[in-house]
C-alpha cells in the first residue's frame, strides 16, 4: 500500500474525500441560489450530471480498472460542478454528455481523479462548449432588462461577456450593482452571484487557507489585466468589476483553479500558477471566439505547468507507467 501511494498526486484518499466534501458543500449552496434564480431546471441539471458521472465512473472503473473510487466523492462533486457551469435553458442531454466526457476522456484514461493531470469538470464543460456553443451560451434573461446601461441600451439575453466583447461604454446603476451581487442576470446556473462567490471563498479560507494561493493569483492577474487592457469605455474600476463578474471567472478561481490534484502546494508556486492561468483566461477573452473561456484556461495551465515548472509530475507518471527499458533492466537485475 505504501508503494502504491507514491504513484499518486495526493497522499491519501482521505485528502481527496475532504476536498470533494468541501466542493459539495459549496456547490450545494450555489445550486440553491441558482435554483432560486433559474427555477427547477437547475435541480434537474444537477441530478442528471451527478447521476451520469457516478454511473459512468462505477461501470467504467469496474470493467476496465477492476476497482472503485466512488468513496472519494470526486464523481459526485465533479457532476455537481459541471451542472453549475451550464445554463438552465440547456437541454438535459448536454449535462449528460459533459459528465460522461469527464469520466471517459479525463478520469478513466489516467486511472482516476487522483492521477488525472486535468480537472475533469473543466474538461467536460470545455467539450460541450466547443461542440454545442448554441446551447451552452443561450440564457433566459427576463430579469436583466435595464440593469446595465450601454450606448445602445440592454437587450434581453445579452450577457456581460457580450457587452465586454463589444467594447461599448457601460455604466452600473444601483439595480445593476444589486444584480451583480445577487446574480440576477444572464449566466450559468451557479456562476453569477458575486456575493455567493465571496461566501464560498470565505468558507475555503476558514477550512483550507493554503488552497487559496492559486485563487488569489488568478484573481489578481485578471484584475491587473482588466485595468491595463480595459474592454469597456468606462472607468478602470468598472472594467475590473465587470470582468470579474462576467462568465465563470470567479467560479473558476474559487472552485477549479485550486484543485489539489493539479495545482502546486507551495504558496509561491501556487501564486504563479494561478496568475499564469489568469493571464491565459484574459488573453482568451480578448482573442478567442468562445464566449466563456475560463474553463479553457484551467485546462491550458494544467497542460503547460508540468512541462514548464513541475518536475514531480514527470517523476510521478514515470513511476506509475515505467518505460520498457526500465522494466527490462529490472528483470535483468533480478535474474543476476
Amino acid at each position: 500500500m505504501q508503494g502504491k501511494e507514491k504513484n499518486t498526486f495526493l497522499k491519501t484518499n482521505d485528502t481527496l474525500f475532504h476536498y470533494s466534501s468541501d466542493m459539495l458543500i459549496i456547490g450545494t449552496a450555489l445550486l440553491l441560489c441558482g435554483t432560486y434564480l433559474n427555477g427547477v431546471n437547475a435541480l434537474l441539471h444537477a441530478l442528471v450530471c451527478i447521476t451520469v458521472s457516478v454511473l459512468s465512473e462505477y461501470v467504467c472503473f469496474h470493467i476496465f480498472l477492476k476497482k472503485q473510487t466512488l468513496g472519494d466523492l470526486s464523481a459526485v462533486s465533479t457532476g455537481l460542478i459541471i451542472s453549475l457551469l451550464l445554463p438552465a435553458a440547456a437541454p438535459l442531454w448536454l449535462s449528460a454528455m459533459a459528465s460522461a466526457f469527464s469520466v471517459f476522456a479525463v478520469k478513466l484514461p489516467f486511472g482516476g481523479a487522483r492521477y488525472s493531470p486535468f480537472v475533469p469538470a473543466a474538461a467536460g464543460v470545455c467539450f460541450v462548449s466547443l461542440s454545442f456553443p448554441q446551447y451552452m451560451f443561450t440564457y433566459a434573461a427576463e430579469q436583466s432588462m435595464g440593469l446595465f446601461s450601454t450606448e445602445d441600451g440592454f437587450v434581453a439575453g445579452t450577457t456581460l461577456l457580450d457587452i465586454l466583447s463589444s467594447g461599448k461604454s457601460v455604466s452600473l446603476n444601483t439595480f445593476g450593482r444589486i444584480a451583480l451581487l445577487s446574480g440576477s442576470y444572464p449566466g450559468a446556473i451557479g456562476t453569477t452571484s458575486v456575493l455567493m462567490m465571496a461566501a464560498a471563498m470565505l468558507y475555503l479560507f476558514v477550512r483550507r487557507p493554503g488552497r487559496l494561493y492559486s485563487t488569489f493569483g488568478f484573481i489578481g492577474a485578471c484584475i491587473a489585466f482588466s485595468v491595463l487592457f480595459p474592454r469597456v469605455g468606462s472607468s478602470l474600476l468598472s472594467s475590473a468589476v465587470l470582468e470579474l463578474s462576467a462568465g465563470s471567472l470567479l467560479f473558476t478561481a474559487v472552485l477549479l483553479i485550486n484543485d489539489p490534484v493539479t495545482s502546486p502546494r507551495e504558496p509561491d508556486k501556487a501564486l504563479i500558477y494561478g496568475a499564469a492561468a489568469g493571464v491565459i483566461c484574459m488573453l482568451l477573452r480578448h482573442f478567442a471566439k468562445i464566449e466563456d473561456t475560463a474553463c479553457f484556461s484551467v485546462l491550458l495551465i494544467n497542460a503547460l505547468w508540468p512541462a514548464v515548472v513541475r518536475k514531480d509530475f514527470r517523476t510521478v507518471r514515470q513511476k506509475k507507467i515505467p518505460s520498457k527499458n526500465r522494466r527490462v533492466k529490472k528483470e535483468v537485475s533480478s535474474d543476476g
